[in-house]
């Protein structure tokens, strides 16, 4: 029995070497060993023997959490901040190529759900070889990633509930899970190597937070993973762009702007919501200009056109929408719209409407209910008040509790982000709330009145909306149109 375990053993590990010669063979040439206990001075010594050009730069580390760049130099508009050659940022393609475990993935048609799960595989196959060309580039990789949602524990979770961003965190531990069992079921090698669950959402977070989308040649964009480059913070007002140079055959960051000596360096990593940042960066931000709730507008089973709406819709009953900080914003209008929808309890006014949107092959509440009547409008804001009451009522806690936190040196960090991605939901909600409590406030008044109150600063937020909608409505109902 002993000496079959050890044949087992060693056929594993034959096996295992076989496995380990084969890649060698179709890898980048073994590597020089970088030693300085320091692994950023490896790193920089690595990219410049590999050709990198970053003189202009110097790593900066405040915390495990927290690096950055500075410029060394001035830079002028145009010139290159740095350059990382082809050789040593990690391509779809290079780790297609290179990974053992994705030519295996290849060769049997395996689909993964992400493309990021080549680079995750890539990572975990180099990280596990002692004499990885890549090694300078993990060792600096951060080791805590606990600050991303996908590793929050049930008490963390409770601190993000009333939030939509809750159940995207949820689902997003659902499909990591998901693939990494896949991968080892699907996968032989996969199994081998014993790469555990917490290895593979740990890489695939570091991918997720590192990768950068360029444009290479004639291709499609495709991500890339570049060493130094994924030091650099975000800001709303960046001033770095990035992109590939064939002629150099590398990946460059320009300045759009002079930038002094000892500058801090960011760039914009796009115009996106505080839930993707939080979910993909491990951050949120209070001044993002990109923020937003997402909520749902279901139609309600009671309603005695209940049926009529369903068939409209092709069975659909429940409709996602958004709403941002600016009122007089498309998202606000489709919401208002999608409310009127549910709202509509006569007939005529239902008929009108499908009559309205008869040529449309796909009916949206959202883009496609119009304003009908005074009547219906009031109950349309009525309504959307009550859904945004009760939204901002499933909130763990208050905005006034959210400030006072932020203001505690004492919350630690990963708690501040949760709490600057909440209260500006929470912000964005109360604001909507305000502009119903305007508009059913003026409602009722005659379009005289209205056109008086609306030069007054107080009703800015409505007055475009009143002026467009409900001024006509009045001014025909009063027989003045």
């Amino acid at each position: 029995m002993l000496l079959k375990a050890c044949m087992v053993a060693i056929t594993l590990f034959l096996t295992l070497c076989q496995d380990d010669s084969e890649y060698e063979g179709n890898s980048k040439p073994r590597r020089q060993t970088y030693d300085d206990p320091d692994p950023y001075k490896n790193l920089i010594q690595w990219l410049k023997d590999g050709k990198a050009e970053i003189s202009k730069v110097q790593i900066e580390v405040q915390s495990e959490g927290h690096r950055t760049l500075r410029a060394t130099q001035f830079i002028r508009q145009g010139e290159w901040v740095l350059f990382i050659p082809r050789t040593h940022y990690l391509s779809l393609d290079e780790v297609k190529k290179s990974c053992l475990i994705n030519r295996k993935m290849i060769q049997i048609n395996y689909k993964p759900n992400n493309i990021q799960t080549y680079f995750v595989n890539h990572l975990l196959q180099e990280n596990r070889r002692k004499y990885s060309f890549w090694k300078p580039y993990i060792d600096v990789l951060p080791k805590d990633v606990s600050g991303f949602p996908t590793y929050f524990d049930a008490e963390q979770d409770a601190l993000l509930k009333g939030s939509p961003t809750l159940f995207t965190v949820i689902n997003q531990r659902k499909v990591f899970k998901e693939e990494y069992e896949n991968l080892k079921e699907a996968v032989k090698e996969f199994q081998k190597y014993g790469y555990t669950y917490d290895d593979f959402i740990k890489f695939r977070i570091l991918t997720i937070s590192r990768s950068f989308t360029v444009q290479i040649g004639d291709k499609e964009q495709q991500q890339l993973l570049v060493p130094l480059a994924d030091f650099i913070n975000h800001d709303n007002n960046g001033f770095l762009k990035y992109g590939y140079s064939k002629d150099a055959d590398g990946f460059f960051m320009q300045a759009v702007r002079n930038i002094q000596k000892g500058e801090e360096l960011f760039y914009n990593y796009g115009q996106w919501s505080n839930k993707y940042f939080f979910m993909n960066y491990g951050f949120a931000s209070l001044t993002n200009p990109m923020n937003q709730f997402d909520f749902d507008i279901c139609l309600n089973k009671s309603d005695r056109l209940f049926n009529l709406k369903i068939s409209l819709t092709k069975g659909n009953m429940c409709w996602g929408n958004r709403l941002v900080n600016e009122t007089d914003h498309d998202t606000f209008r489709q919401s208002l719209a999608t409310v009127r929808f549910t709202q509509i309890s006569k007939l005529d006014d239902f008929l009108q409407l499908e009559e309205d949107v008869q040529n449309f092959k796909q009916f949206w509440p959202g883009w496609h209910t119009t304003v009908k009547t005074i009547e219906l409008e009031k109950a349309t804001f009525k309504a959307l008040k009550g859904i945004l009451v009760s939204e901002l009522g499933n909130f763990a806690s208050t905005i006034e509790d959210d400030e006072r936190r932020l203001n505690d040196p004492q919350t630690p960090e990963y708690r501040k982000h949760i709490i600057m991605l909440t209260m500006r939901e929470k912000q964005i909600i109360k604001k909507n709330i305000d502009v119903c409590d305007l508009m059913l406030q003026v409602i009722d008044k005659s379009s005289e009145e209205l056109k008086n109150l609306m030069k007054y600063y107080h009703y800015r937020e409505i007055t475009k909306y009143v002026n467009s909608q409900i001024i006509p409505m009045k001014l025909e109902q009063e027989g003045l149109a």
